[in-house]
């Protein structure tokens, strides 16, 4: 395994990372945090699917010193019926967080995220209506060792790198993101992701990177947003490129899928040239489908059509927690009025209003 030092602390962390949130509720999760453990992994993304998850973490980690390992445990997860829920409401949250401590018996968590902050209203929210300063009274008291926060906005996250005090962010990076063609035309409004990258770097605010795979859509050509396949390795090495980056944090619901995720450091550099295989990528008008890119903004009705398309295609590969992010969103594909606007504007034509048609009825809001 392979570490790298947080820029602000001394936690030298494993480049690849667990991440438990397509575990389900009959899965063997000790078993391959034992193993993720015994293989050199040391951080884990505690953001769980179902909440009956974490007590699965509890024996594996009591096995081995506390300072062997680093956790994200998020501040705004929460769970409804013992399945991922979403809050912003003050005591859930703090009961939720000290429950999931209590319950893994990590004691303190390394990394206290304040949770999946993508639209401005969440940022006011977080900020001024007690999580925020909730999070600095836990850290005050070493609950919380360093702070963080989750977003898949770039916008959000230079805000809160603005505002300072925060060591380590979870952002969404991978190939699919980042990709650009000649001229204006990007995939997630690509100049402003690498000035991130850039400006986390500079104030040495290491990132966690979730989506490395962009939710298994660069795996095969024929579901890639960019119209080539990347292998499993090439995906990592991509994120791990990226400035400011620490640490992908891969998915796992069984220790063998652990496997394909060490092939990473016995790989050789053919196998790992993400280069060579994206140059044959899709020209971006071509593509016929939403990117998230936002080139259709703003819409008349408010929505965020880059989110809700995100949000609706990772339910569809099986997120757990995209349905609840969607509905946590300020407005929904069921407000569209079928103006056409976002159609006259994209430049890769997809049919928006379709989509808001069928993505409404998807998740019945």
């Amino acid at each position: 395994m392979q570490v790298r030092k947080l820029p602000r602390g001394d936690e030298q962390i494993s480049v690849i990372g667990l991440g438990l949130g397509i575990a389900q509720p009959g899965d063997d999760v000790t078993t391959l945090v034992e193993q993720a453990l015994a293989r050199g992994i040391n951080f884990f993304d505690l953001c769980c699917g179902y909440e009956c998850t974490y007590a699965k973490l509890k024996a594996p980690f009591a096995a081995v010193p506390r300072s062997s390992f680093y956790t994200q445990l998020h501040l705004g997860a929460t769970y409804k019926d013992g399945v991922y829920a979403f809050s912003r409401k003050l005591d859930k949250v703090k009961d939720t967080f000290l429950r999931e401590l209590d319950v893994t018996g990590i004691g303190y968590t390394d990394f206290g995220m304040l949770h999946c902050i993508d639209e401005l209203k969440d940022l006011d929210f977080v900020l001024n209506r007690g999580i925020y300063e909730l999070a600095q009274e836990l850290k005050a008291q070493g609950i919380i060792r360093h702070l963080g926060f989750s977003t898949h906005n770039p916008a959000i996250a230079r805000k809160l790198l603005e505002l300072g005090g925060f060591d380590l962010f979870m952002f969404s990076i991978n190939a699919a993101f980042d990709f650009k063609q000649d001229g204006e035309l990007a995939l997630g409004a690509t100049s402003e992701r690498e000035e991130l990258y850039r400006m986390a770097e500079a104030q040495q605010v290491a990132i966690s990177v979730m989506k490395p795979f962009a939710g298994g859509q660069l795996l095969t050509a024929a579901s890639s947003p960019i119209g080539v396949s990347l292998s499993i390795v090439q995906c990592l090495q991509y994120v791990l490129d990226r400035p400011a980056v620490v640490t992908a944090i891969a998915g796992a619901t069984k220790a063998s899928e652990l496997d394909d995720y060490f092939k990473l450091f016995t790989a050789t550099p053919d196998e790992l040239n993400y280069g060579a295989a994206m140059a044959h990528a899709t020209q971006a008008p071509e593509l016929k489908r939403c990117v998230y890119c936002n080139h259709c903004a703003p819409c008349p009705k408010k929505l965020n059509v880059g989110l809700i398309n995100k949000y609706y295609d990772l339910a569809q590969m099986g997120d757990h927690l995209a349905r609840e992010h969607y509905l946590n969103l300020e407005h929904h594909a069921s407000e569209c009025n079928d103006c056409g606007h976002c159609v006259k504007r994209c430049p890769f034509h997809c049919d928006q209003i379709a989509r808001m048609h069928e993505i409404a009825a998807y998740f019945g809001r």
